[in-house]
């Protein structure tokens, strides 16, 4: 996103939050946090604060992590952090040390992003107060700011991590609500990109002639891979089955596949085995990121769909 529709983006936020300054204060306050390498969106929270809000009605307040939605303000939850990773980001070419992760409570699964310091653990449960989330990947993601307080709570009233990271059975409409998400479903379609391809050694990205799009040209390495459509009969989600997966699933190891590709010439070949797996009933175990479903484990479901259709044919006569 260009800085002027950086400052578009924020301007707009912070005249919906506050009356009676002029377009040419807020927007040169803006600049200047934009310009330090502040996110949009924390610009204008930041500038909303110290203008002071034109409707007190305006904060969330405290809801559960199922009840967030994008683009509010002054919210608070209680959860326990399901996982943490610490990262470095280059704000204005300096490094800038966040934190990201998962919260959980009982109703579901919230990503967050720390702008600050973060003491907490996995497992930890914690209180965050007057934070405010944004879109990302169709989802609300919470944020922490410079405003937002974040204790530890004992958590009497939450369930414990242990459960809230375990495997659940969720639709897929509902998969991006759960940590852990289990869903039944059919593929349906095996996309492109799909069997062997290569990897760099660095990043892990697909390359593609042998050079990656970060690194360069470099010493690709083989992997196994599906990437598919997986169907409940309600919804349908993208998914890729890693190579463990994929193996699992095909019957078909990545040694197997290479040695496929070297006698066809053609890496093709290992893509069209994989399209065997098309109308295959799975029961799906892993995580949504973004709009995709990483499956982590597949099995076989209880019942297939040829027995399903006897049991109702049986009930109906």
């Amino acid at each position: 996103m260009s800085a002027d529709k950086k400052l578009s983006k924020a301007l707009e936020q912070v005249k919906q939050s506050v009356d009676d300054f002029s377009e040419r204060e807020l927007t040169e306050e803006l600049r200047e946090l934009l310009e330090y390498g502040v996110p949009p969106d924390q610009a204008a929270e930041t500038v909303i604060r110290r203008k002071g809000r034109s409707d007190p009605a305006a904060a969330a307040g405290e809801k559960k992590l199922a009840d967030a939605v994008p683009g509010e303000r002054g919210l608070t939850v209680e959860a326990r952090v399901l996982d943490r990773r610490d990262r470095t980001i280059k704000v204005k070419g300096e490094p800038r040390e966040i934190v990201s992760g998962s919260l959980g409570d009982e109703t579901g699964v919230l990503s967050f992003t720390s702008w600050n310091e973060f003491p907490f653990e996995e497992g930890d449960a914690v209180r965050i107060s007057n934070a405010y989330t944004r879109e990302w990947n169709d989802r609300p993601e919470l944020q922490v700011g410079d405003y937002t307080e974040v204790e530890e709570i004992a958590g009497e009233d939450l369930p414990p991590a242990e459960e809230l990271s375990s495997p659940r059975d969720v639709s897929i409409r509902d998969a991006s609500r759960a940590y852990r998400p289990r869903v039944e479903a059919t593929v349906i379609d095996v996309l492109d990109r799909s069997g062997l391809v290569m990897r760099c050694p660095e990043c892990n990205r697909v390359t593609e002639g042998g050079e990656c799009s970060e690194h360069g040209p470099v010493d690709a390495e083989p992997d196994l891979r599906i990437k598919a459509v997986l169907d409940d009969g309600d919804s349908c989600i993208q998914a890729t089955f890693p190579r463990e997966v994929t193996e699992s699933l095909t019957g078909v190891t990545l040694e197997e596949a290479e040695e496929m590709a070297r006698k066809a010439m053609d890496r093709g070949v290992v893509q069209r085995e994989m399209e065997r797996v098309v109308g295959r009933a799975v029961v799906a175990t892993g995580r949504v990121l973004g709009d995709n479903f990483v499956a982590l484990d597949v099995e076989e479901p209880e019942s297939s769909p040829e027995d399903d259709a006897r049991e109702l044919l049986e009930a109906l006569q």
